[in-house]
């Protein structure tokens, strides 16, 4: 088919071809306004001490407290991927943790170490109180596991948890993106659909 005819096929064929984009678009602003509303967070956690241990021995630049921190901040990492340690953040909460799976336990939150004391830690929530509960409940019970490891108090300068102001978004995508997603599948789906009525249609 030249290209002629290509245009006087899509010229016949506009109001099917509009109609179907026009389709595409309302559908999308339907959706899109009707989405549940999703808050995503991001929240820093960085690894302390609680203490300065004094040592009359070089210390090489800090380089083994340097090292202890990364290693321990590798642990926070795990411990937000086990469904113990996020049961018992959402119970500090208040939140309910029933309608979890074990899976889904261990998606909640998303934490990777940016340094060696620096953790981000990413969730979401229906609304912006339960994210901000979550992120004031975080540190603390982090901090009671950090504990439990040093039950006897033997190490003066032990880890410290301390967690920030989490950074909250509405995590619902915009309607310029959707519209714009809509716009271009909805040609290209009329483009097709044109062609093929005119592929199947009898002479």
């Amino acid at each position: 088919m030249e290209l002629r005819e290509l245009i006087i096929l899509f010229r016949r064929q506009a109001r099917l071809f509009f109609g179907i984009v026009l389709c595409f678009i309302v559908l999308t602003f339907i959706w899109q306004r009707t989405q549940q509303p999703v808050m995503q967070a991001t929240l820093l956690l960085n690894v302390g001490r609680q203490g300065v241990q004094s040592t009359p021995d070089y210390t090489y630049d800090s380089f083994y407290r340097l090292q202890a921190d990364e290693r321990f901040a590798d642990t926070v990492v795990r411990w937000l991927a086990s469904p113990r340690v996020v049961e018992d953040i959402y119970s500090d909460a208040h939140l309910r943790t029933q309608d979890f799976s074990f899976r889904d336990l261990k998606k909640v939150f998303a934490a990777g170490r940016l340094s060696s004391q620096m953790i981000e830690v990413t969730y979401g929530g229906p609304n912006e109180k339960m994210v901000r509960d979550l992120a004031t409940s975080l540190p603390i019970v982090l901090n009671r596991y950090t504990e439990s490891l040093n039950q006897e108090g033997q190490e003066k300068s032990w880890f410290v948890v301390i967690g920030d102001e989490p950074v909250v978004r509405d995590g619902r995508t915009g309607l310029p993106i959707s519209l714009g997603v809509a716009l271009a599948v909805g040609m290209f789906v009329a483009f097709w659909t044109v062609l093929l009525r005119h592929y199947f249609a009898k002479p």
